[in-house]
């Protein structure tokens, strides 16, 4: 009030010097400024006053506008505080007898102005806000309409601020944006609320995600858990939703975290979207006023090269609507912002061309309106008479009258006349011809400024500029990289360029607008899908002992065709003996194509297509069944023929000659070709890769990776499904087996002290049995459980693969290799015969019987043998 009264003296003498001169004394007209003072929420709003007191004096000094009369401007302190503003508005009121104020100039923020606006109907004034821009003030509905029916914004509502940033969301497809609010901060949580809304609104309806988080700056911890969740949530494109003043803190806990915009190693970057009413230099005045710890070079690391949506303001150096020009009005601001405010600001205010130009604006606005109402406006037909035809001063004085008194509609009258108002202001074009509201400003168009970087030679420094990028033209459009305005994306931190396979030809980098927006998240269709798999060193160790292990069948094949007819060679029936080693052949080839198809691990899928193709078709499932079946078949046949021998009543009659144990093994292998044929022909197969997220988290080090390593599981599935599963054929075929183990092993228990040289492999057989189901069924259940570790569990099931087999034909086919080289002419010998018979007695007559039944079983197979080609 003190400067104000300063400013008044010069004025009443001014008056006294024109009284002396013969001149008319002007009649006052006051008009009320609210405006908040002495705080930190909006810095720059103590800052708006002097430009006030220069639009004061320009309508004083004007011949013009309201030339009868003397413009003065009464400051209100709302302190930005709603309750504050209702008591400054009592007082702006006055009683039934003595009102003096004409209308009001503000409030500037969001929260204080729709407590005062709502009152205006009801008290008839006209309240012109310059900076309010909540789209809660919207006219959508006939409640809203009247409530806000007495407030004029000259700043058009925030949904045009960001339509630019609507239309880049599109231009660079992004589809996940995430919004980061304060939830303190005197007088902006209406505006805060209302850019959420915005936000929402608008990405429902374009089927974009909208991810929200907020945090109090009073609570530090409250900025670190919504940073891991940005973190978490892998934000890239994030707007700012909290104060200017709330800035420096949010953004040097950010780097503290680690949450910075771009890191050297990989060429992604995060994307900030700062509000506009952020100044220019805020990052050395919030440094100078926190004094954290962070410098400037950390926060620009921290914010990267950041957005900020504004509108495109008058610069024009040529003459305003007001009758001056754009520079004059600026010098005179600045010289009365540096005499009476800068001393008391200190760092707290600046300079601000937008917001200082739309006070400005309001001020004149006001006047302009005033003076249309009072000069010609006509009372009996409520319309505007011509220029030509101006009212008498006893015509004023009555208007202005009713107009102080609030009689009648009298504001209703003013706010008609204003927005019929049109001139060229410091802010650009004022007029009011708004789609949605009729009481905010039109005409402005959108733009986008972006954080220049250019490093300073040999300084770990940073030199930033707030430059522009795209605008939008005049039929709404945005316009990126035009003549004028610098490129967007055009610097960074780090020099990186673009990664993804869609942006690059034959010709190298494509030139498009997309192609040079950062993404906002990995690229799900260009990540490296990498194998978690089976690592080389085991992968080669099993693959070499499989090798060995078919050379050892191999010779063991060798040696069972060469002394084929050696008598202990003839009387374990070599035609079956083969077949085993067959089966072991394919067993111990099942183990380096399990490994392949699992994958090797740290291949990617270009690397590892070549070694999944046997998916397509069943070839493991062909390999391990008919393998198991062979071998082990061929266990039971022979284990078989020696229970039913020794469990007949008449054993002379049990001829179970090698051709009919072939058939029983024949039967079997056809049960297999039966159900996986069946399998083959109603199911198709195919390969897929299931991503393992724990993996994926646990080996990535940079989120900021546009195409980083997604660890994974190759797997087949059937093409009608998305996940891999056991069709039920295959179920049906590993039941069958595990009842053929579980019956081997009870007719081996049933023939376990059969030891009779003319049956020379029978408990090698049965140990062989029992081996293959006691591995089975530890290994089986093991392995199943390993499904998240498949390279534990390959090893599992390769080792008792390899383990059984080789114990198989081991025994069947080296006590033989022994026999022949120490006892090569040992007759058959019965050494322990404990099957009870009825009596002691019978024994040698029932091993007589037995030998004979044998010889003639083994004559039946020589007789087979001869008239068979020869192997």
């Amino acid at each position: 009030m003190t400067l104000l009264l300063n400013l008044q003296i010069p004025l009443l003498l001014y008056g006294v010097l024109m009284l002396t001169t013969g001149s008319v004394e002007k009649q006052p007209i006051k008009i009320g400024l609210f405006i908040p003072g002495d705080i930190g929420g909006w810095a720059e709003s103590k800052g708006l006053i002097p430009m006030g007191h220069v639009a004061m004096d320009q309508i004083n000094n004007s011949t013009d506008v309201l030339g009868d009369y003397e413009v003065e401007l009464h400051w209100f302190n709302t302190k930005a505080e709603p309750g504050k503003g209702i008591r400054e508005l009592f007082s702006f009121i006055g009683t039934e007898t003595s009102r003096e104020y004409v209308g009001i100039v503000g409030p500037v923020f969001t929260d204080v102005t729709k407590y005062i606006s709502e009152l205006a109907p009801f008290f008839n004034y006209v309240a012109v806000s310059p900076t309010a821009s909540s789209s809660s003030f919207s006219n959508s509905t006939d409640i809203i309409e009247y409530e806000y029916s007495h407030l004029i914004r000259l700043h058009p509502v925030e949904t045009d601020i960001y339509t630019s940033i609507f239309q880049l969301v599109d231009s660079c497809q992004w589809h996940n944006i995430h919004i980061l609010s304060g939830e303190e901060g005197t007088g902006m949580g209406e505006f805060r609320s209302s850019v959420i809304k915005v936000f929402a609104d608008q990405m429902k309806e374009k089927g974009k995600n909208l991810y929200r988080h907020s945090f109090t700056t009073s609570h530090k911890d409250t900025i670190r858990a919504a940073f891991r969740e940005l973190e978490k949530h892998n934000a890239r494109i994030i707007i700012a939703n909290f104060l200017e003043d709330e800035a420096y803190e949010v953004f040097c806990t950010a780097y503290e975290l680690g949450f910075t915009a771009e890191a050297p190693e990989v060429s992604g970057r995060r994307v900030w979207v700062l509000p506009s009413s952020y100044r220019s230099d805020w990052l050395e005045v919030g440094r100078k006023r926190d004094r954290g710890p962070c410098s400037k070079r950390q926060i620009v690391e921290t914010v990267g090269t950041y957005l900020s949506p504004d509108f495109q303001w008058n610069t024009t150096e040529e003459r305003l609507g007001t009758g001056y020009t754009f520079n004059k009005t600026w010098e005179a601001y600045a010289k009365d912002f540096y005499t009476n405010f800068k001393d008391s600001c200190k760092h707290e205010c600046s300079i601000e061309s937008k917001a200082a130009s739309l006070m400005y604006d309001s001020v004149w606005t006001l006047a302009k309106g005033l003076h249309n109402f009072l000069y010609r406006f006509d009372r009996d037909s409520d319309s505007i008479k011509p220029e030509t035809s101006p009212k008498n001063a006893t015509e004023r004085d009555t208007l202005l009258k009713e107009l102080l008194m609030r009689e009648g509609n009298r504001s209703e009258d003013l706010l008609k006349v204003m927005l019929n108002t049109s001139f060229e202001g410091a802010s650009g074009r004022i007029e009011f011809k708004h789609k949605v509201d009729k009481t905010c400003r039109s005409g402005l168009r959108s733009k986008i400024g972006q954080l220049q970087i250019v490093k300073i030679a040999g300084n770990s420094d940073y030199d930033v500029r707030l430059v522009e990028v795209c605008h939008t033209d005049e039929n709404g459009t945005l316009v990126c990289n035009s003549n004028g305005t610098s490129q967007i994306w055009g610097t960074s931190l780090y020099n990186h360029s673009t990664r993804r396979s869609s942006c690059q030809d034959s010709e190298g980098e494509k030139d498009s607008f997309e192609c040079k927006c950062p993404v906002d998240g990995p690229l799900d269709d260009e990540r490296v899908r990498v194998i978690i798999g089976i690592s080389k060193t085991p992968l080669m160790v099993f693959t070499v002992a499989s090798i060995l292990g078919i050379v050892l069948s191999i010779c063991f094949f060798v040696f069972n065709i060469v002394h084929m007819r050696e008598r202990v060679i003839k009387m374990s029936s070599p035609h079956i003996n083969n077949i085993i080693l067959l089966g072991a052949v394919l067993l111990y080839t099942y183990v380096p194509l399990q490994g392949l198809q699992i994958g090797i691990d740290g291949y990617n899928l270009i690397e590892a297509d070549h070694l999944i193709k046997i998916c397509k078709v069943q070839i493991l499932n062909w390999v391990i069944c008919i393998g198991f079946t062979t071998s082990f078949g061929a266990l039971f046949a022979k284990t078989w023929r020696v229970y039913k021998i020794f469990t007949s009543k008449k054993p002379k009659h049990m001829i179970l000659s090698d051709w009919k144990l072939m058939v029983l093994i024949g039967l079997f292998l056809l049960v297999d070709v039966v159900l996986l044929g069946t399998d083959e022909f109603l199911n198709r197969y195919k390969w897929d890769f299931v991503p393992d997220e724990a993996a994926t988290a646990l080996r990535t080090d940079n989120l900021l990776d546009d195409t980083p390593y997604t660890y994974g599981h190759v797997v087949c599935v059937m093409r009608s499904s998305d996940h891999a599963k056991t069709p039920w054929l295959i179920s049906v075929a590993l039941i069958y087996k595990g009842l053929l183990l579980i019956f081997g092993a009870f007719i081996a228990f049933q023939t376990r002290n059969i030891c009779i040289a003319a049956l020379n492999d029978s408990k090698f057989i049965g140990i062989s049995i029992y081996t293959i189901v006691v591995v089975a069924a530890i290994a089986g259940p093991v392995a199943a459980s390993l499904q998240s570790q498949p390279e534990l569990k390959f090893g599992i099931q390769s080792a008792g693969i390899l383990f059984t087999t080789t114990v198989m034909i081991c025994l069947v086919f080296l006590p033989k290799a022994y026999q022949l080289r120490y006892k090569p002419t040992e007759a058959v010998v019965n050494r322990k015969l404990t099957v009870d018979w009825g009596s002691a007695k019978r024994d040698s007559k029932r091993e007589s019987e037995i030998q004979n039944l044998l010889n003639m079983a083994q004559r039946s197979s020589l007789s087979a043998l001869k008239t068979s080609p020869k192997v």
